[in-house]
């Protein structure tokens, strides 16, 4: 089978070397002969030889980039090696690789050029998690007004994109935290996105990127998005 017959997951990871091994495992175990790429955004600590000793393909970039931009890479490399589907997970262990095959079968089926795993869809919020949840909810009320179609999930990472979605991402995947300007650029662009429920469980190890300092830049960064993407013109011949 050609590279474009199958699929690639991909996992961006920064300083994720406690939680790679548990991640690369879990996804060969679950989907044997899946094809996957690491994107190391400039980790410091024993990822790249985490990733040499457990034979993952990898792309290393020398200094830290960011999420966005490092997902950006990771789908040029994939697009480069004729890839016409690539699933992105995140490399700390929160998102469970039994769900890959749902994230993938819309776009593989031609049903949608971008898929994304909702923690949210027909599900409460325990107390814990409430005060979160509800800023997640008013972020995905603001999102389903502006693009018309509801969504549930403003911020999940794990998703799916199709041939077309790539021919648009590989030059134009949004930067820093991506997630809800993602949403508005494939909006802009015509490209039919729809979700599926998923389970989200703890990272393995480690603690978060998103520190409050770069939570505030984030939230900034969104609002700024929300004002300016739909004003934004669609870049030629990147639209159905």
């Amino acid at each position: 089978m050609s590279p474009a017959d199958r699929f690639l997951v991909l996992v961006p990871a920064h300083n994720e070397a406690d939680c790679l091994p548990a991640v690369v495992n879990e996804v060969r175990a679950i989907m044997p002969g899946v094809d996957l790429l690491v994107v190391d955004d400039g980790s410091v600590d024993d990822t790249p030889a985490v990733l040499a000793a457990h034979g993952v393909d990898s792309l290393r970039l020398l200094q830290r980039v960011g999420l966005g931009t490092a997902v950006r890479a990771g789908l040029r490399r994939a697009a480069s090696l004729g890839y016409g589907t690539v699933v992105r997970i995140d490399g700390d262990g929160q998102h469970d690789a039994r769900d890959i095959a749902a994230i993938a079968g819309p776009v593989l089926r031609g049903e949608a050029d971008v898929v994304i795993g909702t923690r949210y869809a027909g599900r409460r919020p325990g107390p814990a998690g409430a005060l979160r949840r509800v800023a997640q909810r008013g972020l995905a009320l603001v999102l389903s007004a502006i693009t018309g179609r509801p969504v549930t999930d403003a911020t999940s990472g794990f998703c799916a994109f199709g041939p077309r979605a790539l021919r648009l991402l590989t030059s134009h995947h949004p930067g820093g935290y991506p997630e809800v300007e993602l949403r508005l650029l494939l909006h802009r662009h015509g490209l039919t996105v729809c979700e599926v429920p998923i389970q989200q469980r703890p990272r393995l190890a480690g603690r978060t990127t998103l520190t409050p300092g770069r939570l505030v830049v984030a939230a900034a960064r969104i609002a700024l998005a929300i004002a300016l993407t739909p004003l934004r013109g669609v870049v030629p011949g990147e639209h159905p």
